[in-house]
């Protein structure tokens, strides 16, 4: 009886060790084929991807910890204020193209898509002055093995899509001169829910 219980015993010892070596070899297996490793996500970067539109996020690494935050809020900044020129640049040209073929003749076309390419010249510029209303809503800080910070920050325009597109409606309305605006029929209201249609889109 006791000679069975020890064989028993070996029995299932045996069989345990083959279980785990079975599933070990498989997930190496599995590791070497795809070669992927899951990199997780800071808590900056989720929160950019909830508020796409209204948010962006940035990331530095100085041996400074000031530093490296002045590195990812200028990031961050510099990627607010591209998305934004791109989506306004967008709507404008949806605009032109659309002037273009409901306007009398080519010449007249033409002539649209010229003064809307003059707003898109300003754009970048009104971008840039929209960014100053950001704020970080979030900043992570982590000490890294060669002793430098490395940060990210997430920037918010909190004032909303509507405010946003409104801002910058106004803003470019400003920079452009009156007699471009009676060539090109500018009206504020208009361009504004375009712009905000445009926003819109990446929420």
């Amino acid at each position: 009886m006791r000679q069975n219980y020890f064989l028993v015993a070996a029995i299932a010892i045996a069989a345990g060790v083959m279980a785990t070596s079975c599933g070990g070899s498989k997930k190496v297996a599995l590791e070497s084929t795809t070669g992927q490793k899951a990199i997780e996500q800071d808590v900056c970067e989720k929160l950019q991807e909830e508020k796409p539109t209204l948010r962006a996020v940035g990331v530095g690494q100085h041996f400074k910890e000031a530093t490296a935050r002045n590195i990812a809020e200028a990031q961050a900044r510099a990627q607010f204020a591209r998305s934004l020129a791109t989506k306004v640049k967008t709507s404008t040209s949806e605009d032109a193209g659309a002037s273009s073929v409901y306007s009398g003749d080519e010449a007249t076309g033409n002539s649209v898509s010229d003064q809307i390419a003059k707003v898109n010249d300003f754009v970048d510029a009104v971008a840039n002055e929209v960014v100053a209303g950001t704020v970080p809503i979030k900043i992570s800080k982590y000490i890294l093995p060669n002793k430098q910070y490395k940060v990210y920050v997430c920037l918010e325009y909190q004032k909303g899509v509507s405010e946003l597109a409104a801002e910058v409606a106004k803003r470019v309305e400003q920079k452009i001169p009156d007699e471009q605006k009676l060539k090109m029929n500018f009206e504020f209201e208009q361009y504004r829910k375009r712009v905000e249609a445009e926003l819109e889109k990446g929420r």
